[in-house]
């Protein structure tokens, strides 16, 4: 008989079949690995990134972002030869800056950029800052950058807008949409708006920025050491297909071929037992490739976990934002800021009067009847009434900071401009509440009692005496509304 010799043995057309059908799971496994983890990432980042400029728009006095933007825009439009961020560094860019300086040595400037910094500190951000888009230059302009580097200072814009922020423009109450980008300057960032409105107006766009560069880091690795054991799981399977096909296929098979040459070796008339001693069983193959799947399938349940894990920790990140929203300082009712707010402004005042800093003043102005109102045409008018004198008060005291401390009471820190124009503010103050008084409803028909006090460096050594004084002279102004009344 002549000897066959194999051109392509059995053996190597499984194996490459076998062999590409591993290394096209293995790519389809590690590309569904690495598109849910990096959507995950991107849907926490752009989330947490929205929530953070939420709570950046919350965080900030309204009244004082209209202020900075009305004075920024001021200038803005009134200057010819603008030059934009396209020339950052240069000569004329610092010169055109120079115009706005007197606006970032504002107390409200320098208060909403501390906010800001709250925000941004607590939560590891890249910037906070405060944009305005004017549609008829097409430019982004910055108001207030909460950022220690390379801050933006006001009146510096970018000479673009891009579709988003004409959305937002149109659509102020969606905010600007979250986007992620990759450069090589910055690497990854998302950064995403949250429109900061006052009385019902848009004044601005609270942007919260995030860099992704150490979690998409910690992506790539992660990828690459599932990578490593996407290959060695792929390696030790294919070691496995091979022992299999040896073990219920080739040998076998090599068992029944030399059997078959040993059959026809001997005597014709020799009992032969060849074939019944073979010991083949084949019905396993299929077993072992599903116990081999089952191992594969604990490997990326592995690397699942770990995803979980990190999903975890982007929650974690979230709660504790929604954390510092509900500790904002600012009056539901109102949106002025509340009592804590005020303690902290407080606080603040009595070291700069350790530092030789007394040029200041409190206003104390408490809402009259608001028990009868309340009583008489429901709690509504009395919230009514309430916004009604708190709204009269931003008005009248631009330039101050206004805390409601009470139920019907509101306190002004007097500084710069209205501690240098108390006067004229008074009678401001007190022929609005004239107006008011002439409405038909009496909700609006507000009246209040108010008291006014300055430092006085020779009895005051604290903000609390001066709330004392202010206090004590609205109630005499309250008794004396009384006694007329009567």
């Amino acid at each position: 008989m002549n000897e066959f010799k194999t051109r392509f043995s059995l053996k190597k057309k499984l194996l490459l079949l076998i062999i590409p059908i591993i290394v096209v799971v293995m790519l389809i496994a590690g590309y569904f690995s690495y598109m849910s983890l990096t959507n995950i990432t991107r849907t926490m980042y752009t989330s947490r990134s929205q929530e953070l400029s939420k709570t950046a728009a919350e965080l900030v006095d309204p009244q004082q972002v209209k202020t900075v933007r009305d004075q920024v825009m001021a200038i803005f439009s009134a200057t010819e030869d603008k030059v934009s961020t396209d020339d950052w560094g240069t000569p004329e860019l610092d010169a055109y800056l120079a115009r706005y300086q007197a606006i970032a040595e504002t107390k409200e400037y320098e208060q909403i950029r501390d906010q800001l910094r709250i925000v941004q500190d607590s939560n590891n951000l890249n910037a906070t800052y405060l944009v305005w888009f004017d549609l008829e230059t097409e430019s982004t302009i910055y108001l207030v950058d909460g950022a220690y580097e390379d801050i933006c200072l006001p009146g510096c814009f970018d000479a673009v807008m891009y579709d988003v922020d004409h959305a937002a423009m149109k659509n102020p109450e969606n905010g600007i949409a979250a986007d992620v980008t990759n450069t090589e300057e910055y690497g990854w960032v998302v950064v995403a708006g949250s429109p900061v409105f006052c009385d019902g107006q848009l004044v601005a766009f609270a942007a919260a920025e995030i860099s992704m560069n150490e979690v998409m880091a910690q992506r790539n690795q992660f990828l690459l050491v599932e990578l490593a054991a996407l290959l060695g799981a792929a390696a030790i399977f294919i070691a496995l297909s091979i022992a299999l096909i040896n073990k219920i296929l080739i040998r076998p098979i090599n068992k029944l071929s030399d059997t078959s040459e040993k059959y026809w070796s001997n005597e014709a008339s020799e009992v032969r037992h060849e074939f019944s001693q073979l010991d083949i069983h084949t019905g396993d193959e299929l077993e072992m490739l599903s116990n081999s799947m089952k191992q594969m399938e604990h490997n990326i349940n592995e690397q699942i976990a770990k995803i979980l894990d990190t999903t975890n920790k982007l929650v974690t990140t979230k709660e504790h934002a929604d954390a510092m929203d509900r500790a904002a300082n600012i009056d539901a009712l109102t949106k002025v800021r509340n009592k804590r707010a005020y303690d902290v402004e407080a606080e603040r005042i009595d070291q700069g009067i350790e530092g030789g800093q007394t040029a200041f003043g409190l206003a104390m102005i408490d809402l009259n009847y608001l028990k009868v109102i309340n009583d008489t045409y429901g709690h509504d008018k009395g919230d009514e009434a309430i916004r009604t004198l708190c709204r009269t008060i931003c008005e009248i005291f631009v330039h101050s900071p206004v805390f409601r401390i009470g139920g019907d009471e509101f306190a002004v820190i007097l500084e710069n401009h209205d501690y240098e124009n108390l006067d004229e503010l008074k009678d401001a103050f007190d022929r609005a509440l004239d107006k008011l008084g002439e409405q038909e409803e009496p909700w609006k028909a507000i009246s209040a009692a108010a008291g006014y006090a300055l430092f006085d460096p020779s009895r005051d050594t604290r903000v609390e005496s001066v709330f004392k004084r202010a206090d004590q002279e609205m109630y005499e102004q309250k008794r004396r509304m009384k006694a007329i009344r009567e």
